[in-house]
């Protein structure tokens, strides 16, 4: 019964033998015929071949055979040469055998591997195009088709040069090409904002055949976020008279936003930058600044509160140089009024006539 249930279980795997003439097989079969190589691993439409040989000595003389689905064999003793122009059919294997006994064979089989590369490997946003917003879910998709078999095939996903996630339907048994799609949840972030994207399908048949990547068309994420702002965040600005003025209202957003200024009514002005400046401010410039940055996602909104003051210090130290340089003026003044007084000898009659001490009169030889 065993031998029966491996009989037909062989039957069932190659699915192609019609004029079948082995009954069963013995596993435990100590001589048992060899390929090579062991597997074949064949691109649809190419050629391949392979030898069998049958045994080392135990099927001598015995009957043997090779069972095969497509391509022709030549038997030289106890080896077959099993050759295939072309492969054009996605099921194959090839079972050699020798008779062992009554209803009992030895027997291999050879599995054939027929693979297919994508004939195309797609990323995109499923139901959606143009320009995401922040904070929303979308999905990002790899399709890739006809591609077999679909066991062999790991689709990855990548950002830039960093693998965001990865399919391997390791335990699909389709052998004929198929379509496959690997679906992967996407946040919508400023970060986001033109990050491109694309998918590698690569068929993993180990050893056997070189890597060969299949890429994807890259996708570039086109993501619309409100203003945010890049310099200070407002507030109180304290300056003096004289000072230079400067508001930064720079800021960044997707689409690009515009900026307007409502300025003190004291201070009107048509401004529209990002920057406002005032190379040399004044009083009438105190006052409140309200910045709005604006996009078709949001709005942001900034204060700067403007204090001038008066510096008295240069006033004040004008003042008292002035003064003394008033006073020494003064000093200077009196100084040379006195000096002049003092080195002439000059004097006033009307201070003579008020002398009131006798007088003594001197010969005339004394003066």
């Amino acid at each position: 019964m065993f031998s029966c249930y491996i009989f037909l279980s062989v039957l069932s795997l190659s699915g192609f033998l019609g004029d079948f003439h082995v009954f069963g097989c013995d596993e435990n079969c100590p001589d048992k015929p060899v390929f090579s190589p062991s597997r074949l691993v064949v691109e649809f439409g190419t050629s391949t071949s392979a030898n069998c040989s049958v045994c080392r000595e135990d099927c001598l003389g015995k009957f043997s055979g090779l069972e095969h689905s497509t391509g022709r064999f030549q038997k030289n003793e106890t080896t077959y040469l099993w050759t295939a122009e072309k492969i054009n059919t996605w099921t194959s294997s090839i079972l050699c055998y020798y008779n062992k006994g009554k209803d009992l064979q030895c027997c291999s089989i050879l599995p054939i591997i027929v693979y297919q590369f994508p004939t195309k490997v797609e990323v995109g946003f499923r139901n959606h195009d143009g320009p995401m917003l922040e904070g929303q879910q979308y999905q990002l998709y790899c399709r890739v088709e006809k591609v077999a078999p679909l066991r062999n095939v790991i689709v990855t996903l990548y950002q830039g040069e960093t693998v965001l996630g990865q399919y391997h339907p390791k335990y699909n048994n389709e052998n004929k090409p198929s379509n496959m799609t690997f679906m992967n949840v996407f946040n919508a972030t400023k970060e986001n904002d033109g990050a491109r994207y694309k998918c590698v399908a690569r068929l993993d048949l180990e050893h056997d055949v070189a890597l060969n990547d299949t890429i994807s068309n890259i996708v570039t994420a086109t993501v619309y976020y409100k203003p945010q702002l890049v310099g200070p965040a407002g507030g109180p600005v304290s300056l003096t008279v004289g000072d230079p003025l400067h508001l930064n209202c720079s800021a960044e957003g997707n689409p690009r936003p515009s900026v307007t200024w409502i300025l003190p009514s004291a201070a009107p002005s048509d401004f529209h930058g990002e920057v406002f400046s005032v190379d040399s401010v004044a009083t009438e410039h105190k006052g409140q600044y309200v910045c709005s940055i604006n996009n078709t996602v949001g709005t942001a909104t900034v204060k700067f509160y403007v204090e001038v003051h008066i510096n008295y210090t240069p006033i004040i130290l004008a003042a008292i140089a002035a003064l003394v340089g008033l006073a020494t003026l003064t000093v200077i003044l009196l100084y040379v009024h006195y000096y002049r007084l003092s080195r002439t000898g000059e004097y006033r009659l009307k201070d003579v006539l008020r002398f009131r001490t006798p007088h003594v009169a001197l010969p005339a030889g004394e003066l």
